[in-house]
């Protein structure tokens, strides 16, 4: 295996990190995903490469993975704007449960007048 190889990896994941970080407040979940799996994609391609890995590729893959909690950080938002949607929505449906109930049909409500 060459240095070359995993030196354009790093060199990929760097690129991918950054324009996750510069685009982070226009990502959505589908764009998370996205970066996800591409990201996936190269750390896997990387793992043939660990033999010919030195100190500076070892640096500089330690200096992209100190970007992680930004990008987690948004993650997080988005999965917590959902997850309040989800109780909105169910909190919705139980108000309008109660109220579209269906009652007995062969009852009667009498009004007794004073």
């Amino acid at each position: 295996m060459t240095r070359d190889g995993i030196t354009e990896l790093i060199e990929e994941l760097e690129t991918l990190t950054r324009q996750a970080i510069n685009d982070l407040e226009n990502m959505d979940e589908e764009d998370f995903e996205q970066f996800t799996i591409t990201r996936l994609h190269i750390v896997e391609s990387m793992k043939r490469y660990i033999d010919v890995l030195n100190d500076g590729n070892k640096k500089h893959i330690e200096e992209i993975l100190k970007l992680d909690p930004i990008i987690l950080e948004r993650m997080q938002a988005l999965k917590d704007e959902a997850a309040n949607w989800i109780e909105r929505r169910e909190s919705i449906r139980i108000q309008q449960n109660a109220y579209l109930h269906s009652y007995t049909h062969d009852s009667y409500f009498i009004d007794h007048k004073k």
